[in-house]
């Protein structure tokens, strides 16, 4: 399987710029209108469609600089980035990854990053209201570092990973610890608000082809909105 990873410097002063990473709904169709038209839908309703997120594993993260923004995108298909605004990006990276993600076995040691969206399921001593609905029990954000981390290890026994060090953040920024607002924006069903931790640390793996596959598929919910991208190189 490809798998690319792209890197975008992105002009703050762009317009298109602005308003996307001002609204994740906007940023997620820019990013999915580089990449190829999923033909022969037609006929399915709406809600049955394919779309380029799904089909090309797309996952994304962008991250708040000092001086400005810098956007990474992974899929198992090459976008076409001359398809942006004039102007959109500053600098543009591309890479094929999948080699260098072939070579990693049990055992391997890796620094990571993480934008993540930790939730669970409600429980009885949560507060807030419409903690059930339709007799299912909502999901929720953990809020706390503990239980972020705690998310963290559920989800390392899942995709093939052990944590050796980790520290999370309220932050989905990269450079800096400043807490940021939850991720909110309008959504057809009314207001969405994503809580959003970024998880950077050491982990080592245990299951060489579990990891693998969350690397190109990603870690958690969100992912149409800047979570689940996880980065890594190797530890020194």
């Amino acid at each position: 399987m490809e798998l690319y990873l792209s890197r975008l410097y992105l002009n703050h002063r762009s317009r298109a710029v602005m308003k996307d990473v001002s609204d994740p709904r906007m940023l997620h169709r820019t990013i999915s209108g580089c990449f190829p038209a999923i033909e022969g839908q037609e006929d399915r309703p709406q809600h049955e469609r394919e779309t380029p997120r799904s089909a090309f594993n797309i996952l994304h993260r962008l991250e708040r600089r000092r001086d400005g923004f810098v956007l990474y995108v992974q899929s198992t298909a090459q976008p076409d980035w001359s398809l942006l605004t004039p102007g959109y990006a500053n600098r543009i990276d591309l890479k094929p990854i999948n080699g260098a993600y072939s070579n990693i076995a049990n055992g391997t040691r890796l620094v990571f990053r993480l934008a993540a969206n930790p939730t669970k399921r409600a429980g009885k001593k949560d507060e807030g209201q419409e903690k059930f609905r339709d007799e299912k029990r909502r999901r929720i954000d953990i809020r706390d570092d503990e239980g972020r981390i705690r998310w963290l290890e559920r989800k390392g026994a899942d995709c093939g990973f052990s944590l050796c060090r980790v520290t999370a953040r309220n932050d989905v920024a990269a450079v800096d610890a400043i807490p940021r607002p939850a991720v909110r924006f309008r959504h057809d069903t009314g207001r969405v608000t994503l809580g959003s931790a970024i998880f950077d640390g050491v982990l080592e793996v245990t299951d060489a082809d579990a990891f693998r596959s969350a690397l190109a598929k990603g870690i958690g919910t969100g992912k149409a909105y800047g979570f689940g991208l996880i980065s890594v190189a190797p530890a020194r």
